[in-house]
């Protein structure tokens, strides 16, 4: 499972913000630890001193917590912010206990044949296939193809409960968000979701 343990907020300075709803999980389950980043092109100031080293040491915090097997980073980085992001990552990796999996998300059209990505020290990238604006056409029925050009976006994809799915392919990861809080009723309609 995983869920959101702290947004970072980059402007003139460096902020985190922590989870502020409780977490009421089982004692032995195994999480994996989301920092979501909001950086906006407009105020981000990207020439701050050692920024990536700032923001890293506030996502590997996050991958100290106890219960925590994997870490995820959550940035929908413009064009212009990418390489402070391949060094965040860089150093979020140097930085990670040894053997934890480092996984990222992804906006669809990150994902296409040489994409920026290639060669980052990453596990896992998770295409986002919801909220995909004008990139995506609107009128996608159930079961709509998505065939990423890069093999790393093949493995895994991240879908929202109030919107069509595309097919999924035997074996791919499959990160679910729902847009207001789960609840037993929001459960049950997943499990109709996932079933074979």
């Amino acid at each position: 499972m995983a869920y959101l343990d702290r947004s970072v907020f980059i402007g003139e300075q460096v902020t985190a913000i922590p989870r502020m709803q409780s977490l009421f999980l089982p004692q032995d389950t195994k999480v994996i630890a989301v920092v979501r980043i909001e950086a906006p092109a407009s105020r981000a100031h990207l020439d701050l001193p050692q920024l990536d080293k700032r923001v890293a040491a506030q996502v590997i915090a996050a991958a100290r917590k106890p219960r925590v097997a994997a870490l995820q980073i959550d940035f929908d980085a413009a064009q212009s912010q990418r390489a402070f992001y391949r060094r965040l990552i860089e150093e979020t990796r140097r930085r990670m206990p040894a053997g934890m999996p480092l996984s990222i998300t992804a906006l669809a059209s990150w994902c296409g044949k040489g994409n920026w990505m290639e060669g980052l020290p990453v596990d896992e990238v998770v295409p986002m296939l919801f909220r995909m604006g004008r990139d995506f056409p609107r009128d996608r029925r159930p079961g709509w193809s998505y065939l990423p050009g890069s093999q790393s976006c093949r493995d895994s994809v991240g879908l929202s409960t109030d919107e069509v799915w595309p097919r999924l392919d035997l074996g791919q990861r499959v990160y679910v968000f729902h847009p207001r809080a789960w609840n037993p009723v929001a459960l049950k309609n997943l499990e109709k979701l996932v079933e074979p």
